[in-house]
């Protein structure tokens, strides 16, 4: 992994997204981008009134040169504690470079992607001020689109490391691809995979079988203690299932595989959706499959 992207919106917890990502690009002496966008469409006021159209007009011109400014100044800011922090952990392997843009977010962020080549993004799952709305949106197109892995970092204290992993696996065949990226981005880590199929009580009678047949091609890593997997089986209460388990596992990230052509996901039963992963208020990482 040579590039890792950040997109950020200068909200309270960038400083942990950040220090996520500056983890893997340790570990891969890689380059990091952080990225802002803004939205700079100017609003004309709709009145019959020519003068003061102008002055509203002029308002907004005005508006825009200030929210660029206080851009760049934040975006400054960033870089400053970024490299700050580097230089505090004598990280002499990782490279920093920032991009400010103004325009529609998710148009920007797509153009980024084109320019920047990331093998990896970090991004928050919130926005500060309006941008709390778009953000959520933005991200959930991302994640869906994506040809490399997507971690969203919710609003979080402290960084929890990536010691306990847990991929929600929806006993599909393209799942094997999931965990063999999961397995190769964590390489450089100590962690322990745990590969999960969460079932309701009228679950498929065939959901052993096609896990015993996804467990069978990761014998080494099963072997090695490094890879697990479970057959869970929910209660009435979905996220009281998923809070469960993720606290007596001590679960760091929740791993999944977007689907494009259904739900967001579907935490791989109608019943448990995107809301239960979210709930957990632990970091998300996307991995497409590549098909």
């Amino acid at each position: 992994m040579k590039k890792i992207l950040i997109p950020v919106d200068f909200s309270g917890h960038t400083d942990i997204t950040c220090k996520y990502a500056l983890e893997l690009a340790r570990v891969y002496g890689a380059e990091i981008k952080l990225f802002h966008t803004y939205f700079d469409q100017i609003i004309i006021a709709d009145t019959s009134f020519p003068d003061t159209l102008d002055m509203s007009t002029i308002y907004n011109e005005e508006l825009m040169k200030e929210i660029h400014h206080q851009s760049i100044r934040n975006m400054e800011e960033l870089f400053s504690k970024v490299e700050a922090q580097i230089q505090k952990e004598q990280i002499g392997n990782v490279t920093v470079t920032t991009t400010v843009t103004g325009g529609e977010i998710e148009n920007e962020l797509r153009e980024i992607c084109r320019e920047f080549h990331p093998d990896l993004m970090v991004m928050g799952t919130t926005g500060r001020g309006n941008n709390i709305n778009v953000w959520g949106k933005v991200s959930t197109y991302i994640i869906d689109h994506a040809k490399f892995p997507v971690l969203t970092v919710p609003e979080m204290k402290v960084y929890r490391g990536f010691n306990n992993i847990m991929f929600t696996s929806d006993l599909s065949a393209s799942n094997a691809a999931s965990i063999e990226e999961i397995l190769r981005l964590f390489s450089p880590f100590t962690f322990k995979l745990k590969v999960v199929h969460f079932v309701t009580k009228e679950k498929n009678p065939d959901v052993f079988d096609r896990m015993k047949a996804l467990q069978m091609k990761f014998g080494k890593e099963e072997k090695n203690n490094i890879i697990s997997f479970e057959v869970m089986e929910c209660m009435d209460d979905n996220q009281k299932t998923v809070d469960m388990y993720v606290e007596k596992n001590k679960i760091d990230m929740i791993a999944f595989q977007p689907h494009k052509h259904s739900l967001w996901y579907m935490f791989f039963t109608k019943k448990l959706t995107k809301k239960n992963l979210f709930a957990t208020n632990i970091p998300l990482l996307a991995v497409p499959s590549g098909d």
